[in-house]
Formats: C-alpha cells, structure tokens, sequence
C-alpha cells in the first residue's frame, strides 16, 4: 500500500483527533505537522497515534503532544520503518489504563487474521479476571463491552460489523498481534505452542496457553512432557491443535477452557474429554460450541462456579441434564433447541443474565423464568401448543431489555 499524501494524511488525523476533516487548532498545527512527517503517509501510524491523542473524545493539552513527539525518534524512514512503528504502537499501548492493555494483551492468543466474535471474547474476559465491577449490581458483560468499544475507538483493535451494521467480532492488525505477543512473551502472559516443539516463554509459571498447529498436515505430538501444566488457569485450543491437547485430567486448577470449533466428534476420545471436563471444579467458562457433542453428562453439575457455558451449533444435543440446577453462579448460557428442559431447572440458575437458545413450553416461562431476577437477554423458541399462554406471562418478564 503508498504512503498517504501530506494533505491525505491532515485529512485523516484531523478527523480522528478534532472529527473534522480538515482545520485545527492553531496552537495544534506545527505539532500536528511534525508528527505527521515521522508517520511517514501510513495510515494505521496516523490513526493509532491520533487515537491516543484523542482518547475518550478528548484532545489531550498540547505538552503531551509534545511528548509523544520526542518518543517516536526518527520516524518512519525507510530503514527504519518497522522499529519505528513498533515504537508507535507502543507508545499507543503504554497509553492505554492498565484494565485495557491486560484485555488487548489476550488476544495474542488467537491465530494471525482470526476473526474474533465479540461476545465470546468478552465473556472471556469476565472469566479471566480481567474485567472489574464498579456499582453494585453492574453487568460484567455490559463493562467488557465497554472495554471493547474503548479498544475500537483507540484503534487497537478493528471491527467488524455484520448484515446490519453492528459490530459483532474483530480483528487485531498484524502489527499490533506482533507488540502484544512480543508484550506477552516478555511478561510471561501467554505460553503459545504451535504443535513444533516451539514455545513463547520459558516453562516455569505458566498461567495461560493457546495451542494453534501451524501446519494440519504435521504430525505434532501431545504435550505430554509439559511438566507445569497442572498450574494452568486459562487454555484455548484452536481447531488443527486438537491432536496436541493434553488430557485435561492434568489441569488442577483451570478456570477457562475453549475448545469451541475443535472437532471433537473426529477425536475419538469424545466422551473421556466430557468426562475429564465434568472434574474441572474450579472451571469459570466452558466453550463447547460447534464442537459437535451429543449429550452433556451429568457430572457437569459438579462445576458449581461455571459462570459461561457456550454450547451453540451442536445440533445433536437434545437435552440439559437435571443437575444444570446445581449451576447457581451460570450468567450466560448459549444453547441451541434443547428439546426437554426439566421441570425446576431453568429456576436454580440464579444469576443467569444471558440465555439463547432453548426450546420450552410457555408453562416454564411463566413459572421458572419469571423468578430469575438477573435475566437481561432470553432468546427462546417456544413449543407450538405454548403460544395460547403467552400473554399471560409477557408481563412478569417486561423488564428483561432483549426477549426473542
């Protein structure tokens, strides 16, 4: 791509810095002028650098202007081009409160050019610790959601919108996967392993793995040595390292795990992995979606602090076993037409805010799901011979914001 003409590139960073697309402050111009030159016309340059400069809608006084100025050296020469915008996107990152550079730092986790869907990513945040109630009462998906929105608008991250023009996933510029993993390697932050023996950061203190295989034809071997891995709180598999999966027997203490999209019906151990996982005790957040299960096992009740459970796409499964009751810390629950829902059930999960995707007659709507004070979102199917109820019910769940 060619650089951006002097006059394109004042089009651009006035934009994003002042919401005009031309003219700034006098006070503002030489500055402006000066930054622009060590940008060099490359556009995610003068974006993330005018995104840190107009952070939250407001131009940061003209001394830090300066600042900035004197950190970015000599610019986006030619022989220097890439050391330079390393530098830029650190300073952007470093710019960053630290609840923010801790959410864009995960996502050195996902593969180069992943589209990364929206609600899952901060569902994981919330499981991870990352995102940190203020007023009593606050969602925690509704805060995550605003720390992506922040991430947009500094440009760290870039959207991507579906039919109708809503953001519903991203997607991270090569370079900035580039500082985050560098960040991360250097803080011990993530361990990724690619199937080749090759690992980001030494062994010791692992807190968080993602498994990519780099090349689905490789033969890459279980990380069956892995000594530390019984200290692991946090794993994403993504689908061609499924072979390299370690037993999840020898995870003591995990608190996250993902294997959403992995093919799990084409493993042959389908059902010793839904047996390891319904020991998971201290797991926060399950991603089973479109993995292709077939039933959940009754042990998943054991996980008392599940808090996300996302089983979307796996058309097989017909059924949520009696002990789902005993999930009385479960806030977002994605399913997709259960076709029995027991009796009592729906009413223990207690703290549910989020829940897509069941099939159930409108009886349980009106006895079960009326009781649950925390529900926000329902998108349900109802059973045919239920709609004759419907009115009844729908003004006990007026208060919900989104019912489908």
């Amino acid at each position: 791509m060619k650089p951006l003409s002097i006059d394109d590139s004042r089009r651009l960073f006035y934009k994003r810095v002042f919401a005009a697309d031309s003219g700034c402050p006098n006070e503002f111009e030489q500055v402006s002028n000066d930054i622009l030159k060590k940008c060099g016309g490359v556009p995610l340059a003068i974006i993330t650098i005018a995104s840190a400069l107009a952070s939250g809608q407001v131009v940061k006084p003209k001394s830090e202007w300066d600042i900035l100025l004197q950190s970015l050296g000599s610019g986006l020469t030619e022989d220097k081009s890439l050391e330079e915008m390393r530098r830029i996107l650190s300073f952007s990152y470093y710019d960053l409160p630290y609840h923010l550079r801790t959410c864009l730092l995960y996502l050195c986790i996902y593969p180069e050019d992943s589209v990364i869907d929206r609600d899952r990513l901060i569902w994981k945040w919330v499981a991870e610790g990352f995102v940190h109630q203020g007023n009593q009462g606050t969602s925690l998906f509704l805060l995550g959601l605003n720390y992506f929105n922040q991430l947009i608008n500094r440009s760290m991250i870039q959207p991507i919108h579906d039919d109708i023009g809503q953001v519903c996933s991203c997607r991270v510029h090569d370079m900035v996967l580039d500082l985050i993993c560098n960040l991360s390697h250097e803080a011990k932050f993530v361990n990724l392993l690619d199937g080749t023996g090759n690992i980001m950061s030494s062994q010791s203190n692992v807190r968080r793995l993602s498994l990519h295989n780099k090349n689905e034809d490789h033969q890459a071997k279980p990380l069956r040595n892995f000594t530390v891995i019984s200290r692991v709180r946090s794993i994403t598999i993504f689908p061609p390292a499924i072979n390299i999966m370690p037993a999840l027997s020898r995870f003591e203490v995990l608190r996250v795990l993902d294997l959403s999209d992995c093919k799990l019906w084409e493993s042959g151990s389908l059902q010793l992995i839904l047996k390891d996982v319904a020991h998971l005790i201290h797991l926060r957040y399950l991603g089973l979606a479109h993995t292709g299960i077939r039933e959940l096992p009754a042990e998943i009740g054991n996980l008392q602090f599940l808090e996300v459970l996302d089983l979307g796409f796996n058309f097989c499964v017909r059924a949520l076993p009696s002990t789902f009751c005993n999930l009385r810390r479960l806030i977002y629950l994605n399913f997709y037409l259960c076709k029995v829902v027991t009796a009592g059930v729906l009413q223990n999960l207690t703290s549910i805010e989020v829940l897509r995707g069941i099939l159930v007659s409108l009886d349980i709507v009106a006895q079960e799901l009326g009781k649950i004070a925390m529900l926000r979102q329902l998108e349900i199917c109802l059973k045919d011979d239920s709609l004759a109820l419907y009115e009844g019910s729908s003004s006990r769940a007026s208060r919900r914001s989104n019912i489908f």
